[in-house]
């Protein structure tokens, strides 16, 4: 699997497939392999690249501070590494958060943008979020990676038939790094973009779950401050879409795709 030396650090990323370029970006505490049923699907029409972030999975963290724009400034510098020109976005979580970043910083390059179980600022409002930003940060900082891993996973993949889920996310959430998940949790209580969102002409499928730690009402607020944005809201689910529901996700993705194609054709 490629390594990608940027700047002060090592970026570790998984290539598949062939054809239009697509990125896809991890959450917080995650790594490539929470896209793999997307990725396995996805590689049958699309080059898709998946990087593991600054300080998570296979990839170093350097000496810089891990903002989210650092993020995506390191995507951008792996984009030109690969000499990807146009290419389409999809974030889940804080990649939701990279992702959107990324999209207003390099405007038509991105053709389209999906954002899973993510909204556009994460700085604390409610005391709804002030209890989850202290939750994990008490968690993490005093109970350690495999503590977390394992409150986070009963939270996740709550239900009996979900036993395989929770043991695969324990697991990898264990492998996590105490300073690169803390560091990377403090930029993300800083950022928002919630007064940019106007400027993403771009089409945009939002995907949202049911029990997530955003509520309804956060993510239509999203949606309607989007030009031209598709909601999808999943009953029963959770904050890790992409892996609780594989195949539910990857047909809104095929339909929302599909899109593009059509308009390329149309435009040949």
């Amino acid at each position: 699997m490629p390594i990608l030396s940027i700047d002060d650090f090592s970026l570790h990323y998984v290539e598949a497939g062939s054809g239009p370029p697509l990125l896809i970006v991890h959450g917080l505490g995650g790594s490539w392999q929470d896209w793999e049923a997307q990725i396995a699907h996805l590689s049958q029409r699309y080059r898709v690249i998946a990087p593991d972030l600054r300080g998570f999975g296979a990839s170093t963290r350097g000496w810089r501070l891990g903002g989210i724009a650092r993020l995506a400034a390191d995507l951008r510098a792996l984009l030109q590494a690969l000499q990807i020109e146009q290419f389409v976005l999809i974030g889940h979580s804080m990649g939701g958060a990279v992702s959107l970043q990324l999209a207003l910083e390099e405007g038509p390059r991105v053709q389209r943008l999906v954002i899973a179980n993510s909204v556009p600022s994460f700085r604390p409002e409610t005391l709804r979020h002030y209890a989850e930003f202290v939750y994990r940060w008490l968690a993490m900082g005093l109970l350690g990676p495999a503590r977390l891993a394992r409150i986070s996973a009963a939270r996740t993949y709550p239900r009996p038939e979900q036993a395989a889920l929770r043991a695969q996310s324990i697991a990898r959430g264990a492998r996590n790094r105490r300073f690169s998940y803390l560091s990377a949790l403090a930029a993300l209580g800083r950022w928002s973009v919630q007064s940019r969102l106007h400027e993403l002409e771009l089409p945009v499928l939002l995907l949202g779950s049911e029990h997530d730690y955003f509520t309804r009402e956060e993510t239509l607020r999203f949606a309607q401050a989007l030009p031209q944005a598709q909601l999808h809201i999943v009953p029963e689910a959770h904050h890790s879409l992409p892996s609780e529901y594989p195949q539910l996700v990857n047909d809104y993705l095929d339909r929302f795709l599909a899109g593009a194609e059509q308009r390329e054709a149309a435009q040949a």
